[in-house]
């Protein structure tokens, strides 16, 4: 270790001349020891395109600074283990926890990608967490915030969660049904988080499997949704970028909707769609900001986007 230490800085300062400051010294603030091997490999083999990928990436979209950097890297974890990227995944683990994110909040982001993806690349990533936080000295940080066992449930009462509840009034009576034959507990969390469509999805499970459904119901609602590791602004704009790199069209346009409900800004709802562009590439991406915009346009809001521009880079003036 000591010597990779040793060794950053003068090879940090050759590429800071060779591709600039702006791009090098943010993307070694942002890696620290990691730094510079996430760039070498595109230095040795094609530095035009290492120029042009560091200007696009370290000195100008993780440079924006609409997202929190914690918020942002946790992001990119929930994207990597969706792709089954793990070989470049513990860097990025190692961001987030320099960027401020617990290791609670770290493993979360992992455990909730199985909602999505399954099992088997939750559970490889699972295994290269926990490497990366024997080697950081801070699995005692894991074993100091374990959940009980019946987790921390949200709401305490009907009447409580009630009270969050935004149905739509022609599914207010389909609701009450659902409700009373799988307990509060199950549903109320989906329809806090999912408030316009989420009848609709336990209705539909309910009619061709019921047992499936309660099954359903406690583990992702009363379960997974429900731990209160993550806030529902973090945990869902994860959930964005999943889909994104995923290519899921139509449960992007459910999360884009929540995140905005669980009061993400659509300047930070678009911002994870457009940095999504540098691990997934450029193909979804106008669908994704399609959905977005029909969502805002809907609730009155597309203004919160089109007069909250960044200002263009210094050099579209020169």
């Amino acid at each position: 270790m000591e010597k990779k230490r040793a060794g950053a800085a003068p090879q940090i300062d050759v590429l800071r001349k060779k591709y600039g400051a702006q791009a090098i010294d943010n993307a070694a603030r942002l890696h620290g020891e990691d730094f510079p091997a996430v760039v070498a490999w595109a230095d040795e083999i094609d530095p035009h395109y290492a120029k042009l990928w560091l200007d696009f990436t370290y000195g100008g979209m993780f440079r924006r600074g609409v997202l929190d950097e914690r918020t942002r890297t946790l992001v990119v974890i929930g994207q990597f283990v969706a792709m089954g990227e793990m070989d470049e995944l513990p860097v990025h683990i190692r961001s987030a926890l320099a960027a401020g994110a617990t290791p609670r909040e770290a493993l979360e982001v992992i455990l909730q990608v199985s909602v999505y993806i399954g099992y088997p690349k939750m559970i490889r990533a699972t295994r290269l967490f926990r490497q990366v936080l024997s080697e950081l000295g801070r699995l005692g940080e894991l074993e100091a915030t374990q959940l009980p066992l019946e987790g921390a449930p949200r709401e305490r009462s009907l009447e409580e969660a009630r009270a969050q509840w935004k149905t739509p009034e022609d599914q207010v009576a389909r609701r009450d049904e659902l409700v009373e034959k799988y307990g509060w507990k199950r549903l109320s969390p989906g329809l806090r988080l999912q408030p316009t469509h989420h009848v609709a999805s336990a209705g539909r499970l309910d009619r061709v499997d019921q047992h499936f459904n309660s099954l359903w119901l406690a583990f992702i609602y009363a379960g997974m949704y429900s731990r209160g590791v993550l806030d529902d602004r973090t945990r869902i704009l994860c959930v964005v970028g999943e889909c994104f790199v995923l290519g899921e069209l139509h449960q992007a346009e459910n999360h884009i909707r929540n995140a905005l409900s669980a009061g993400a800004s659509p300047r930070e709802v678009l911002e994870v769609i457009l940095q999504s562009t540098i691990y997934a590439g450029m193909p979804s991406f106008v669908r994704f900001i399609a959905i977005l915009e029909r969502a805002l346009e809907e609730a009155g809001r597309l203004h919160e986007i089109t007069d909250t521009q960044l200002p263009l880079p210094d050099e579209n003036h020169g």
